[in-house]
Parts: C-alpha cells; structure tokens; sequence
C-alpha cells in the first residue's frame, strides 16, 4: 500500500486569506468614513458645527466640476491622487478603496452562499463603454468649451467646503434602487464585478493607466499551473493562463486583490515591479459573442442607456448604466433561448433538447416586458428631446404637443409618471399666457416630486404673486424660509416682492433677517442697504455700503452704492469722493483692457 508523504496537504486546507481579511477590513473602513463624513455634515449642519459646512464630496464624480468650471475640490483632488498612483502601483483603488466593489464582492459572497456562481460575461465591445463614458465625463467638457463655442478657461478656484453635501447626489428613493441594480442586478448576470468591467467610468481611466503601470502580479517557478489562482480571482482574470504566457498578470481587470496569491499553494505568485504589460498579449482573448452579435448587444445597451438615462428626471447616470447593462443581457440570453437547443441560467434550465421549460417561459416573459419597458421609456424620451428642440426654436405649440405626449396618463400623455423638468417648462407657457392656475397646479406637483427646495420654492412663489392674495403669498414664503432660512434666491424674491407692493416696513424687517441668517449673503446686503436708503435708515444702509466696500474695494458697483447712501444721509462732500473713487477703479478696468486687447 503506498504511504502518502507527510508534505501532501490536500489543496481545499490552503486557504491563506491575509490578503483577503486585510482588504474586507479596509473596504469597511472606507465606507464607515464615509457614513462618518455625512454624519457629521447632517448633526453639523442641525446644530450649526463647523458654520454647518463640510468637506466637498471625496468622490470621483467632483471633478468634473473642475474640467467644467475650473473648480478644485476634495472630490477633484482624490481622483487626481487615484489616477496617479494607479500609474504608481497599477490598479489597486478599485479592489482596496471602492465602495461600490464592496457591495459587488459582498453582493457575489451572497450568491455563493446561495449556490449561485455567477458566471463572467465576456464581451469585447461593451467593455469600451467605461472608456467612452469616462471621456464624456471628463474630456468632452474641455473639448465643448475650447473648441466648439471657444470659451476662455474660467481659471481656478477652491472650493473644499459645502453647506449643501447631498446636493450632487440622488434621493434615498432612487440610490437603493441604484445600490440593487449595480450590486445584485450586475453581479448576478454579469459575474464578479460586472458593473466594473462594463459600466465605471473611472476604470475607463483606470485600465488604461494600469498597462503602462511597473506593477503587477508576477509569478515564479514554483507554479504548477493548478488553476488555483483563476479560480479565486474575483475579477475575471485567467490568472493561470496570463502568468504562463507572459510571466505576469497583464489584464487591466485585475484590481491588485491578490486573492490569487493567497489561493496558490505553492507561493508562485507576487505583486511586484518589472516590465509593463503594454505589447505583452500574443494570445487573442475569447469571448461569448461573435462579432455580429457584439454589435448587437452592443446597440441595443446604448439604445437602453439612452432610454434610461435621466428618465423622469430621476435616473442618474450610472444607474442607468447599470439597468442598461441587465436589460441587454436578459434580452441576448432570451434571444439565445430562442435559437438554441440547451440554454441554462446559473442551475435553472431554461430550454432542454429544444423544449422550453417553466422557467424559460418566465425568463422570456421577463425579458419581454424589459424589452417594452424599454422602447416605451426611450419613446418618452424621446417626446421630451422634441418638446426641449422645439422650445429652444421658439416653436411654443410644438413644445407643448411633444410635452404633453412625455406627460402622465392624467395628463393626456403616455408617461408612467411626470417629469418635473416638463412640468417646469409647461407651467412656464401657461404663466406667459396668463394661465396662472393651470401653472400653480404643475408648480405644485413639482413640489411633490421633488420636495420643497429652492427653484421649486421661488417658481411657486413668483407664480402665486399673479393670482393670489397677499396672506397665502407671505405664508408661503414665511413657512419655508423659517425651515431653510440659507435659501438665498427665496430671499431676494419674498423681499423684492414685499417692496413692489409697497410694504416698505415689512421689506425692511425681513431683509434684516435674510442678512442676520446669512451674513456672507452679498446680493442679500446689497438689497437691504438699498432698501434702507430709499425707505428706511440712511445711515444704516451706510454701514452696510462701507462693509461691502471693505470687502470688494475694486468693485466699482460697491463705491457707487457708498455713494448713494452717503447722498440720502446728506453726506455730499464723502458721496462725491465715492463716486470718483468708482470712475477711476473703472477707468483703469477700461486701460487694462485696451492694453490686453493690444
């Protein structure tokens, strides 16, 4: 009988998960820092810590304002640092920093608690999209500005604090939807980190840094090619396959997890320096599709994300993503149920030796309804797209016509429900044609759309001051300031309001406040201090004219409102001195114009 020798461990004992243990505790860090950031802005911003102010959003998605709009801020900074050190040491952020992989690796250690092995989906087209998004996001702005309407650059400001930190992201109604769709949905036809592979924006970026990256995984001669690596990679690498031929992992998927190293039982693999990855394939990848259908599949996810995207104004981007990406793979395994012989999902049969089963019968229900669900929302999207083209030509019937067919069912349209956008623009028309009730009606379900905030607030308010008597107009007004008291523009119109109607006292008194709640406010001084001069104080609204001068003494605007209040107090001699101070701050604008120009 042979004996076994006392070094044979049976391979399923090795289970070596420092790296994985190391990285689940870093992933939950990041996301409590994350819940500890909104913490403390929402309990801040309630009991005035910190002015109410917190850091900028730390995400990706922020520096987008800085290639629009020159604006640096912690957002803009973060990504700027992840891209740099992905060319430092290769594509580690996705796998170490992301919250969205910790929901798909959770989401996929949940299916396999399940049974449920998700398998990857190999597609060669749709993998470009991250890039092509990535692009949209951050490099067509540049090209919008530069080339196509020539803009100057609009230099560079910070902007590291906010008051407002929800204000970039979505409602909680949609961000769990978003979270089931691009943790589950994804995952679960897609394979381990679907949504990475097809559908994020900064691995467009990513990727592509990561091949002329020194850093990867490399392998020694200890390998015996067992396939143990492969197996455990989470991100769709044939980690086996790519450290034979090349002696290094050179997919840009793989995110530096190094389950791969924990899972060789024989210590053939490392992360280390040495030669990049770019020129190193000889072997063509294999996929799932041919090309036909890649450019099939490939259509109809653009056609999805068209659909999708910002639908009812309530969609965001990625979630759209993420709904365009299950919506064309349950629509491409239902065509394949249709065509083959034996067609499975995970362990349901779908169709075996040509007959369909229950299951294929559901799936195909299912896919078919997507599929509708689909055209109808691209068609809605569509009627928008015409009603915004025609409104823009000043075609207000033909706006109205495409406006009321992107419109719900009560509305005489084909919508599911209302788009507050289109309700905006309607109620609009029906306020120039002094239809000012139909307007408050759609005023009021933006309202409930979007809840009370500042446009819908200051849409309202303007609309009510047509029709409607003063006691309903200042309850109005009165409500919602007293629960948002940093509503600037709310503030302008309640004060500029009271003033056209004559309640000079009244205008006065809530000006005082507006200031009091937002003492930085300058359009909210400047209004006081005008209103002071020609109704009330003189010489306040001086003390307020000489702060501004103070803080802006080369804005000539603000010497010229020193000047008439200096003139209302009967300060003639000073009020002079104020204009010509503002007659040389402008005269010396014009020189260095003319030198610039020259």
């Amino acid at each position: 009988m042979p004996t076994s020798n006392p070094t044979d461990i049976p391979l399923p004992v090795l289970k070596k998960r420092k790296h994985s243990k190391l990285r689940w505790t870093v992933l939950i860090a990041v996301q409590v820092l994350i819940i500890a950031h909104v913490a403390i802005w929402f309990i801040g911003k309630q009991y005035g810590w910190f002015g109410g102010k917190t850091l900028t959003p730390i995400e990706p998605s922020e520096g987008m304002e800085f290639v629009k709009n020159g604006i640096v801020n912690a957002g803009a900074i973060f990504f700027a640092l992840a891209l740099l050190s992905t060319l430092i040491f290769g594509r580690w952020f996705c796998g170490w920093g992301c919250h969205i992989v910790l929901l798909q690796d959770w989401c996929y250690w949940l299916l396999r608690k399940m049974k449920i092995r998700p398998k990857p989906y190999r597609a060669r087209l749709l993998m470009w999209f991250p890039f092509g998004l990535a692009v949209y996001m951050f490099i067509w702005p540049l090209v919008y500005r530069f080339v196509i309407v020539k803009l100057p650059w609009p230099g560079i400001t910070t902007h590291l604090l906010t008051e407002d930190y929800w204000s970039s992201f979505a409602s909680p109604i949609v961000a769990i939807p978003f979270l089931l769709i691009c943790g589950f949905a994804t995952v679960y036809v897609l394979g381990a980190k679907g949504f990475c592979t097809y559908g994020c924006p900064y691995g467009g970026f990513f990727k592509p840094l990561d091949a002329v990256s020194p850093m990867h995984v490399r392998v020694n001669d200890n390998c015996e090619q067992c396939g143990k690596c492969t197996a455990a990679c989470t991100s769709n690498v044939r980690v086996h396959e790519e450290v034979k031929l090349y002696k290094m992992v050179i997919d840009s998927g793989c995110m530096k997890i190094m389950d791969c190293i924990d899972a060789c039982p024989n210590d053939a693999l490392r992360v280390g320096y040495g030669k990049v990855a770019t020129g190193q394939r000889t072997k063509k990848r294999t996929y799932d599709l041919s090309l036909l259908e890649e450019l099939v599949v490939a259509s109809l996810f653009l056609f999805s994300f068209f659909a999708f995207r910002s639908l009812y104004a309530m969609i965001p981007m990625l979630m759209a993503v993420g709904i365009g990406l299950v919506v064309t793979w349950i629509v491409w395994k239902a065509w394949r149920v249709l065509q083959e012989q034996n067609v499975s999902f995970h362990t349901r049969q779908l169709k075996f030796h040509g007959s369909l089963k229950g299951a294929g019968v559901v799936f195909l229900l299912v896919a078919v309804f997507l599929l509708a669900l689909t055209i109808h929302s691209a068609a809605i999207q569509s009627f928008k797209l015409l009603g915004d083209y025609a409104s823009d030509n000043n075609n207000q019937q033909s706006a109205l016509k495409y406006y009321k067919l992107a419109s719900p069912f009560e509305d005489g349209g084909y919508a599911l429900v209302s788009n507050p956008n289109i309700d905006k623009a309607v109620a609009l028309y029906y306020d120039s044609e002094m239809e000012h009730q139909k307007a408050e009606q759609l005023f009021r379900r933006i309202d409930k759309r979007v809840g009370f905030d500042e446009e819908s607030t200051t849409l309202l308010g303007r609309n009510l001051q047509f029709h409607k008597q003063f006691q309903q107009i200042d309850d109005l007004y009165s409500h919602r300031l007293a629960n948002n008291p940093h509503w600037l523009f709310v503030w302008e119109e309640y004060v500029g309001w009271l003033r056209r109607d004559g309640l000079y006292d009244r205008a006065i008194q809530k000006s005082t406040i507006a200031v009091a709640e937002n003492p930085n406010a300058k359009r909210l001084r400047i209004q006081l201090s005008l209103l002071e001069l020609e109704f009330g104080t003189p010489e306040v609204a001086v003390n307020i004219a000489q702060a501004l001068v103070e803080e802006s003494k080369q804005d000539p605007a603000m010497w010229m409102l020193l000047a008439r209040a200096l003139d209302s107090s009967g300060r003639r001699e000073k009020a002079q001195q104020a204009v010509e101070m503002a007659n040389q701050i402008q005269y010396r604008r014009l020189q260095n114009e003319k030198s610039n120009g020259r």
